[in-house]
């Protein structure tokens, strides 16, 4: 209340004094109301078009910098783009023209324009270390963790945003970095992280921030749904709702709803669930790529098929299916521009050190020319080197490019590599284990039954099992562990350093986390387990083909014990056969 006071104070006091200029620190006040009071700040930034003031460049370009936030938080993206890519250029106040970069990089994620999203993110990671205030390298830091947050990097998120938690020197610092810090650890599937989003509701309350106040309750909210707490999600939701300032924000709002929307439905309140899907689906103005919108149309879906209209519910099944059919592909996208653009960045540090390799022989040459015009027999030998290195040069920049093609070849599905990709990697990790006396292993396995989910429940009931087993899997691999999938619903992983019984440790811990996987987020309920083989070094050799040929035998054991286990080859069982 005391720090609105001071608001409508200033307001009044521009007014009283009909002063046609507006400093610096006053802009600075009004970015702070953005955070505390956005419709008070909205109210102040209408009396300060143009037209009104006497601007300088530097003041202007803030001007435009707090109107595209603005737009951003009423989702306009198209308009906070028009004000904040200007100030991107603006050469005298690098604090402004960093924090326009982190507004339109985040911008152009919300808006789905990843390609130029992430080279925005590579130039303010490349510009983290010049910028001149500790308040615009965190919001930077922000900005970063949340990108890779989209991106389901949830460590790169976590640790950007720790950066900031752990060398905070206030409670807003704190509370800024622990909405990022919060989702990173609900991606990465972290445990007991209740005391973490006290803490931060805590810092956010002493720091009076209430935007991510409500930003870290949605997330207090997901985690509730997420463990099927409906009931205390929905009393959560509904102590909000008697709280003022929520409604404020456009983005917090939908984030909130979406959650809520889940938590209704799960403690059977279908009517409740009905009118926050509607209010979801008319805020998002029947966007199709957003979670919360697929979720809407699955709620409505069932409920007017539970009530017998089947004719409505015909139309949001047809709703449903381009809903989620739209986002699977946007998700395949934003994947697949981040696999591009770290592509693209190695090509351009290549190119970079090529370019730095010519200035210096440049520099040579010009040295030796001035030193020993006239010898021309060494003049003749030092072109002939500057030949030799630039033409081996442009092959590494050639060669470069052709192997980031290959790096390029995901699966275009899971995100995993393929076949081609995986056959390339484990050769180099086997070659090397076999280099370095180490062991190796392979685990191979795939779904149970796969066909019967496909011909019962459709290829997107599919698809989006095979996602999910993915993602499942890989919380427990290592970084250089090779994962990938060789074959319609078949996956390999070959595991550098490992002997059999901790690759058949591992295969045992994916196969029980797979057949804990709740598929009801597909849209129906059915059985998911696989099948594990498992071959290694010290039975099967260092060749790859070897290794995939008795982990299949071994995985053909488990299927005829009765699926949903694992086998590890030995020779008794080619014996056997």
């Amino acid at each position: 209340m005391f720090k609105n006071k001071i608001a409508y104070a200033f307001i009044l006091m521009l007014c009283s004094l009909n002063i046609h200029a507006i400093t610096i620190d006053e802009f600075a006040q009004l970015d702070e109301l953005r955070l505390k009071n956005f419709t008070e700040f909205r109210n102040r930034i209408k009396s300060l078009e143009p037209e009104n003031i006497d601007y300088t460049n530097q003041t202007h370009n803030y001007y435009s910098l707090l109107r595209a936030y603005e737009a951003v938080m009423l989702t306009d993206y198209a308009e906070s783009l028009k004000f904040s890519l200007p100030v991107t250029y603006y050469p005298h106040d690098l604090s402004l023209s960093f924090r326009a970069k982190a507004l339109v990089a985040n911008t152009l994620i919300h808006s789905r324009d990843y390609s130029r999203a992430f080279t925005y993110l590579e130039e303010m990671i490349n510009q983290l270390d010049n910028v001149p205030d500790r308040r615009t390298r965190n919001h930077g830091l922000n900005v970063i963790s949340f990108m890779y947050n989209r991106v389901d990097n949830y460590e790169l998120a976590y640790y950007y945003s720790n950066i900031i938690y752990e060398g905070a020197e206030s409670s807003a610092e704190k509370c800024h970095s622990s909405f990022n810090k919060i989702e990173a650890l609900i991606g990465l599937n972290k445990d007991e992280i209740e005391l973490d989003i006290n803490s931060a509701l805590a810092f956010c309350e002493e720091a009076d921030e209430p935007l991510f106040g409500w930003l870290i309750r949605s997330l207090r909210l997901e985690r509730l749904v997420k463990e099927g707490l409906f009931q205390l999600a929905v009393s959560d939701y509904e102590n909000m709702m008697l709280q003022k300032g929520m409604l404020d924000y456009p983005i917090v709002r939908t984030r909130i709803y979406h959650q809520a929307l889940h938590a209704y439905w799960g403690i059977y309140d279908f009517s409740s669930a009905e009118v926050l899907a509607k209010k979801i689906l008319d805020e998002s103005k029947g966007e199709l790529i957003s979670k919360p919108g697929l979720s809407s149309y699955k709620v409505l879906l069932e409920n007017y098929r539970k009530k017998g209209q089947f004719e409505q519910a015909l139309n949001y099944y047809e709703l449903y299916s381009k809903a989620q059919s739209a986002y699977q592909d946007d998700r395949s996208a934003r994947l697949l521009a981040y696999n591009l653009a770290l592509g693209e960045i190695e090509v351009k540090n290549q190119r970079i050190s090529l370019l730095d390799k010519d200035n210096e022989l440049l520099s040579l040459q010009k040295d030796i020319y001035q030193q020993e015009v006239k010898q021309n027999r060494l003049i003749m030998l030092l072109l002939f080197a500057v030949f030799v290195i630039a033409s081996f040069m442009a092959y590494r920049g050639m060669s470069g490019r052709k192997r980031f093609k290959k790096i390029a070849e995901f699966d275009q599905l899971t995100g995993i590599s393929n076949r081609y990709h995986f056959n390339n990697l484990a050769k180099v990790a086997l070659d090397y284990c076999e280099l370095n006396a180490k062991p190796a292993a392979l685990i191979l396995f795939d779904l149970d039954y796969f066909k019967t989910i496909n011909d019962n429940y459709g290829h997107a009931s599919g698809d989006w099992a095979l996602q999910q087993v993915v993602k499942t899997c890989r919380n427990f691999m290592r970084n250089n562990d090779v994962f990938g999938r060789i074959g319609g619903e078949e996956f390999a992983v070959v595991l550098p350093g490992c002997h059999a019984d901790k690759a058949a440790l591992l295969a045992e811990i994916c196969r029980d986390a797979i057949a804990t996987i709740d598929t009801t987020e597909s849209g129906y309920t059915f059985p998911l387990s696989a099948s594990f083989g498992v071959s290694s070094s010290d039975t099967s050799g260092y060749q790859l083909k070897q290794l995939l040929a008795d982990a299949d035998l071994a995985m053909y054991k488990a299927k005829q014990s009765g699926r949903d286990q694992i086998a590890t080859y030995t020779h008794l069982m080619d014996k056997a056969d």
